[in-house]
């Protein structure tokens, strides 16, 4: 997993940073000025290259799953990180 991690795309972190935290792909698209349909994909993207379901999909928009729950403060380490070099 650690392997994994280390070839994932910061893009595609902050895309699933945006979902957790706006509850949608539309609200996510939204606040990176980004297009629903790429929030999308690199969610997808992100799912696949972890082997991991990250959100449940719902009627008025997408859930973590606990397995995304669980990612959700080192994602957010990571982004501040990301900050503190920027």
């Amino acid at each position: 997993m650690d392997k994994i991690l280390a070839q994932i795309d910061w893009s595609l972190i902050r895309a699933f940073l945006a979902v957790a935290e706006t509850g949608s792909l539309s609200g996510a698209a939204r606040a990176l000025s980004q297009s629903q349909p790429t929030l999308g994909r690199q969610i997808k993207l992100l799912e696949d290259q972890l082997g991991l379901r990250l959100f449940d999909r719902q009627p008025r928009g997408l859930a973590l799953t606990p397995t995304g729950d669980s990612l959700l403060e080192p994602a957010r380490a990571m982004r501040d990180a990301f900050h503190q070099l920027s």
